[in-house]
């Protein structure tokens, strides 16, 4: 062995960047709210709410997020084809008229069209004959 080996000493290896830091926990779970129909013709039923603009109504000339079509009799329409529009931002949930014929309500009072409502789950949304609890999961 050379002196030069000697006087040095042991090597050392450095440390890995992984080693260097506590471990990173796994991220948490998404949580997604949804529409669960409480009263209509499809109890039960879920409607996911996207990141975004989810429109509310019936399928027409337009497309919607959330068709209530199946929700009501035929005879027995009260949902606007464009009723109400639910935005999914920052993990907040809000709700607006769209300036409906016979009007949307949370937990029993009314909304109106220009007036944005921030949900909490829980809360029940009434569209039409329809009625639906907003629960995440």
């Amino acid at each position: 062995m050379s002196e030069s080996a000697i006087q040095s000493g042991p090597a050392t290896i450095p440390a890995t960047h992984r080693a260097d830091h506590s471990p990173t926990p796994p991220p948490a779970p998404s949580v997604r709210p949804k529409l669960l129909v409480l009263r209509g013709l499809r109890i039960n039923a879920e409607y996911p709410i996207y990141e975004g603009r989810n429109t509310i109504g019936r399928f027409a000339e337009k497309p919607v997020d959330i068709d209530l079509c199946s929700q009501e009799p035929p005879e027995q329409i009260w949902c606007s084809r464009q009723h109400a529009v639910v935005i999914l931002e920052k993990g907040q949930v809000v709700i607006e008229d769209l300036n409906s014929l016979n009007g949307t309500w949370v937990n029993g009072v009314r909304i109106y069209a220009g007036q944005p409502r921030l949900l909490t789950p829980g809360d029940i949304i009434q569209i039409g004959t329809v009625q639906m609890k907003l629960v995440m999961g």
